[in-house]
């Protein structure tokens, strides 16, 4: 794809000037995007102020940036910059040797086999859940869903990366994590950001936020280490790790790695898990479905090691989902030198972007695009179509590190769910997507717990 002699510019809207297409991207980006795709093709050149970006969306265009010649596209990115005030040097932040470093270390703690022994983690946390609604279902009352997807998948959360029960403290992690995701979205989005320059322009509603979330990651780390137990959360996994010259990962990177895994595995499963429940809510087919695979394979009892691979419309549901509503909804990077994509030339210190969301919804690769139609990820339904037309989790070395564990989290809950209750929207309005960091909800959902017949 690149040859390093095309001059050929891609095609794509003007804008206004000064900013380009800044103005219009801000006021809806998933729609801009969206139209920009559309009306120009699967390379599309855009212009943000003084930044030049392309849009690519083809299965073949990811794969180039991101797989096959992803050294040329490194993190070098506004949106990196901005995520790095929270996460430091981690796996979401960096390149080179220190990101191989932290993934070789970090990566036997989320080995698919390891996966088993955290169902029971999960479904006593989803229990807990269930129980609680008990009460609003006998009196008649809905629950927040996007609240309680969010609460649900903090505590199992905490339990599985640092083995220890943060229920009591939910609301507040939940709250900081709120303002972290939405100040450093403003500071994306935004041509220029005074935090850049001085900390004395930073919100000191961040900093609080920061503050608060590493009060309790150093508190942990403090209490496993002074323990010397061996157990087998994730956070004492990373304590006995050893890199090659058998250093293990200071208290900072231990920071970091942890406040990276809460960040990306509670957020961006509790948004999936919001829509998931909407959407099965909304079509009584998969409802029935889903229910009748819950009652076969598990009765009435909890998830046990063993079960995910029977609950195979569970996680063929939440594909569909995180098609439809992916929480990375678009990926950033930097062009390093020259490339060319689709005989489009592509400079060097321009940016490349990749939207999981508009890519979901390119016809080319999928049917009937808006529709939620599970069986699109029946084993016939993978065949019928390129592996990476789908990138929820990204792609190539950089692929998201706990893509198994959202997934088997999201079975064990989504089956749990449709053994107990059966949800309903509770208002007309139908909910909308809040692009940002990750995709959350624009607004509460509001659900009423029902008795499945």
């Amino acid at each position: 794809m690149a040859s390093g002699t095309m001059r050929t510019l891609a095609p794509g809207p003007r804008g206004m000037f000064p900013l380009g297409c800044l103005a219009a991207f801000r006021r809806d980006p998933l729609g801009f995007l969206l139209q920009a795709s559309r009306n120009y093709g699967d390379v599309v050149r855009l212009r943000f102020g003084p930044v030049v970006a392309h849009l690519v969306n083809h299965p073949d265009y990811a794969a180039h940036v991101l797989q096959h010649h992803w050294r040329n596209y490194d993190k070098d990115t506004r949106s990196v910059a901005k995520i790095r005030a929270t996460c430091g040097d981690s796996l979401l932040s960096t390149d080179g040797e220190l990101w191989r470093r932290h993934r070789r270390l970090i990566q036997p703690a989320f080995q698919l086999q390891t996966l088993d022994q955290h169902v029971p983690v999960v479904a006593s946390a989803t229990a807990e859940m269930l129980d609680r609604w008990e009460e609003p279902a006998r009196a008649g009352r809905s629950v927040n869903i996007v609240s309680e997807m969010a609460r649900v998948t903090l505590n199992i959360a905490a339990r599985i990366l640092f083995g220890s029960d943060v229920s009591g403290e939910t609301d507040a992690i939940e709250r900081s994590l709120t303002i972290i995701l939405n100040d450093t979205w403003r500071r994306v989005e935004s041509l220029f950001d005074a935090t850049a320059f001085s900390s004395m322009f930073h919100r000191r509603e961040f900093r609080e936020a920061v503050k608060a979330i590493d009060a309790v990651v150093y508190r942990l780390i403090e209490s496993r280490r002074r323990s010397g137990t061996a157990t087998p959360d994730l956070l004492s996994i990373l304590i006995r790790a050893r890199d090659d010259e058998n250093a293990p990962l200071s208290d900072r990177e231990l920071r970091d790695a942890t406040i990276t895994l809460l960040l990306a595995g509670h957020e961006t499963t509790a948004n999936a898990l919001a829509w998931a429940m909407h959407l099965v809510s909304e079509f009584r087919n998969v409802d029935g479905k889903l229910r009748h695979e819950s009652r076969s394979v598990l009765g009435n009892r909890p998830p046990v090691p063993g079960d995910l691979d029977r609950l195979e419309y569970a996680a063929m549901v939440f594909s569909e989902t995180i098609r439809l509503y992916p929480s990375i909804w678009i990926l950033e990077r930097r062009v390093v030198v020259d490339d060319e994509i689709a005989g489009y030339r592509i400079p060097a210190g321009s940016m490349l972007l990749i939207s999981p969301y508009v890519l979901h919804r390119n016809p080319e690769f999928w049917p009937e695009p808006e529709r939620f139609e599970p069986e699109r990820f029946s084993r016939d339904g993978v065949l019928d179509r390129p592996q990476n037309a789908f990138l929820p989790f990204g792609l190539g070395p950089h692929q998201c590190i706990g893509r198994f564990m959202a997934q088997m989290v999201a079975q064990v809950i989504l089956a749990m769910v449709a053994q107990r209750f059966r949800l309903r929207r509770a208002t007309d309005a139908a909910p909308a997507p809040l692009p940002g960091i990750t995709l959350r909800h624009a607004n509460a959902l509001w659900m009423s717990l029902e008795r499945p017949e």
